[in-house]
Order: structure tokens, then C-alpha cells, then sequence
């Protein structure tokens, strides 16, 4: 992880999607459409990011021990980032309704993210080999302030440890 820390984050016109939850969505069934975002610009218009890489939507150790973690300190993350952003290489879709099912209702700072096809993860050295070319995403955490990642951890057992992708891991370097 020395090969990301104190360096720009490479975003070479990479791109996520998420869609969007808000609380005036609580009730509606049916799901939005994709929002894409361009990593250069939302590094850009935000001065502090947090992102944290899950393998798989809805598995084990991602939904009981990882994320949890965030969304249950989203309002000490959000006093000192502009935006917290789960990626994983899962479908938009999935990663809403898994969203949706950890609690989430608004999305305006803390995304839920699709890197499909694993480039960005990838370019970054952080991706978990699965099977012949089928990648998914390493458990890992970034902080990226004013462009420059300023913390990189990741997991040497992504199945089973959270330990320097925790939330607290990534508060003590916020």
C-alpha cells in the first residue's frame, strides 16, 4: 500500500456509478437510474474522500463486520470528509438495495459505489482475484485529501478481516 500513500490518486478518466437514495425515497418501490461520476472531477469538488473497497454486496463479512462500521460512525466520518464512497464491482442495483437493507437513507455523502468490470480497483493494485479474469474488489480503505491519498490500507484476508479497511483504521488517519 506504500505504492498509493502520499501520492495523487490515479484516476485516468475512470468513472463509478450509484444510485441515488434520499429520504423522501423511503416508500418508493422501484429503483432510479444510474448516476455516473467521473473519479477526477468528484476528487476535484471534494476536499476530503473516504473510499472503502467491499468484495461482494450482501456477503458475510462485508454486511456484518465492515460496513456496518461506517454507517454506524457516518456522522464522525462527515465531520471530516465530504464524502464516504463503498465500492465494490457489484451492479448499481445491487449495491442500492444493499444500501437500503444496512439502513441507509440518504446517499448525498455516502455512496454506494459500482466500479463494474473492476478498471479502477484494478489500476490501483487493489482487487481480489476470484477465477480465471473475474476480479472483484480486495477489502481495502483510502483517504484521499486535495487529491493526494494520505492513507491506504488493505486486507490481507479480505474474506475474513477488517482491520486496516475499519472505520476506526480510517478516523485515525482523518
Amino acid at each position: 500500500m506504500a505504492s498509493l500513500q502520499n501520492k495523487p490518486l490515479e484516476t485516468k478518466g475512470y468513472k463509478f456509478q450509484y444510485i441515488s437514495i434520499l429520504p423522501s425515497d423511503q416508500d418508493q418501490e422501484a429503483c432510479k437510474f444510474p448516476v455516473n461520476i467521473n473519479w477526477a472531477q468528484f476528487i476535484k469538488d471534494n476536499k476530503t474522500v473516504v473510499i472503502t473497497g467491499a468484495p461482494a454486496a450482501f456477503s458475510p463479512t462485508c454486511s456484518v463486520s465492515h460496513i456496518p462500521g461506517y454507517i454506524s460512525k457516518q456522522k464522525e466520518l462527515l465531520a471530516k470528509a465530504d464524502q464516504v464512497v463503498v465500492l465494490t464491482v457489484d451492479n448499481p442495483f445491487a449495491n442500492q438495495a444493499w444500501a437500503k437493507s444496512l439502513g441507509v437513507k440518504d446517499t448525498t455523502h455516502f455512496k454506494f459505489g459500482s466500479d463494474a468490470g473492476c478498471q479502477f480497483i484494478k489500476s490501483l493494485g487493489l482487487e481480489l482475484a476470484v477465477g480465471d479474469d473475474v476480479f472483484w474488489s480486495g477489502r481495502w480503505a483510502l483517504v484521499v485529501k486535495n487529491g493526494v491519498v494520505v492513507y491506504a490500507g488493505k486486507e490481507e484476508n479480505p474474506a475474513t478481516d477488517v482491520t486496516v479497511s475499519s472505520v476506526d483504521s480510517v478516523l485515525a488517519h482523518l
